[in-house]
């Protein structure tokens, strides 16, 4: 009788779960159908870790769901509460051109529209973030929160990408571990990667460089080439200047840091993949689009409209047209990249949220700085790229950036190559304490005592001398 009464229970429930879910599907059915693209990454991720050789498998999949879980939490409540404007603005603009586009491939808006093309076109740094939210709208209608789930999965597959290229630099479980921590719940990551921004595919893209470049480094296979080839195209249609940081860091990375001190054969190889990624580029027309976008009179406009434009703004009036003004501001530049906002910046509730992120980044920097110069003294050939790309990219960051905000957020891109140099320094912070403890705790040889033996005065008390 009690197992009836259990099973007509269950049968209940299903089928009024089944209608009430039905009725939410029908009537939600924008909401469902994000859920359902959404998920579509984040299964291809699970997929990729379950076939990993990795012996960590189960803390990667707690880690990359509980990244996943955190990052829809926060990519639903500022779709149904329509936060954008305020978190950022930038996800309006892609929302409403990338829609643009969408209905362009309908015929339902002139696709040879000038306001349209000079978005849509690869002379633009970040055309491919219109295309990829017009590809998702093309099979899901004008749907925000279904780009904003797929970054989501985006964000949370950088997290395992981190432990991996740890692995790869700094053989440590417990670092890689602590740089999967770092990012999966870095307050700066969740919310960039959370939003229909281009954050979340431009740090999975850097990092996925990185990683192949390490693979192909240490073993020529075809497939992480093309993977590596793949990524580092995908990162020139989210942000030119990026990806020529990036092909700078993998041909030096190819071409000098093989394993052994010379291999003409391993140069040779290197050099033919430099030659193939540079076709690649040339494809898409990067020679052309490097001279507009390094143009540097152009980024000066841009920067003095930045200073203007914001409250945070800065160095406005410095004019890094001129060599040595850049060169004089340069310190000043890294100073705002690396520490900005300050306290005396926090003007509004969105800005004091992110002081407690803050305070923790400024007590960590001593041991990011100790990781860094730790891997360019031991380890410079299988860290080359990620240390060269860092370094390039903060110095560019520091002479272009002239808004407080922006280099914040800029910053985030990089954070998790610096978790990994933070990790890293406090692991050997770690063990240099272990190591002091042991030496304090450790007995002293009976040989010391020969060397120094106890003046006659003492030879009475020599029975009550013992090793400590």
């Amino acid at each position: 009788m009690r197992n009836r009464i259990i099973a007509a229970v269950f049968a209940v429930a299903v089928v009024w779960g089944s209608l009430r879910l039905g009725n939410d599907v029908v009537i939600s059915t924008s909401f469902y159908l994000a859920i359902l693209i959404g998920v579509v990454p984040a299964a291809a991720c699970v997929w990729i870790i379950l076939r990993s050789q990795s012996s960590d498998q189960r803390f990667l999949l707690r880690v990359f769901f509980a990244a996943l879980g955190v990052r829809y939490l926060l990519a639903y409540i500022i779709n149904t509460h329509h936060l954008e404007a305020m978190l950022g603005g930038d996800a309006i603009t892609y929302n409403a051109f990338g829609y643009a586009l969408e209905q362009s491939w309908l015929g339902l808006v002139d696709p040879n529209a000038h306001w349209l093309v000079n978005y849509s076109s690869p002379d633009r740094s970040g055309f491919g973030m219109f295309y990829l939210v017009a590809g998702v709208y093309y099979f899901a209608g004008q749907n925000p929160l279904a780009v904003q789930l797929i970054n989501c999965a985006f964000g949370a597959a950088v997290c395992v990408t981190g432990y991996l290229i740890s692995m790869l630099v700094y053989p440590n479980v417990r670092v890689a571990r602590s740089v999967a921590l770092m990012t999966a719940f870095s307050p700066s990551l969740i919310l960039w990667t959370s939003q229909e921004l281009k954050d979340g595919p431009i740090v999975l893209c850097l990092c996925l460089c990185i990683l192949f470049t390490l693979r192909v480094r240490a073993k020529l296979e075809v497939k992480s080439f093309i993977l590596l080839l793949v990524s580092l195209v995908a990162l020139y249609t989210l942000r030119h200047y990026m990806s020529y940081i990036m092909f700078a860091a993998v041909a030096g990375a190819l071409l000098f840091t093989t394993k052994r001190k010379f291999n003409l054969m391993r140069m040779v190889q290197g050099g033919v993949m430099v030659v193939i990624i540079g076709l690649a580029f040339s494809y898409f027309g990067a020679g052309e689009t490097a001279k507009k976008t390094l143009d540097i009179e152009k980024v000066q406009r841009s920067r003095e409209w930045n200073a203007k434009a914001a409250n945070s703004g800065y160095g406005g009036d410095v004019d890094i047209t001129d060599p040595q003004a850049a060169i004089g501001f340069l310190p000043l530049g890294i100073l705002y990249v690396l520490l900005a906002p300050f306290p005396w910046m926090v003007t509004n509730l969105r800005q004091f949220i992110t002081l407690p992120e803050l305070m923790a980044w400024w007590l960590l920097m001593p041991m990011m700085f100790k990781g860094y110069w730790f891997v360019v003294k031991n380890r410079l050939r299988e860290s080359f790229a990620m240390c060269t790309f860092v370094l390039g990219l903060t110095l560019a960051f520091a002479l272009f950036e002239s808004n407080a905000g922006t280099a914040y957020r800029h910053r985030a891109q990089l954070y998790i190559f610096f978790f990994v140099f933070m990790s890293i320094g406090l692991e050997l912070r770690r063990v240099a304490k272990l190591e002091r403890r042991s030496l304090l705790r450790a007995p002293i040889p009976a040989r010391a005592f020969a060397a120094n033996p106890i003046p006659a005065g003492l030879a009475d008390n020599r029975a009550k001398v013992q090793p400590q």
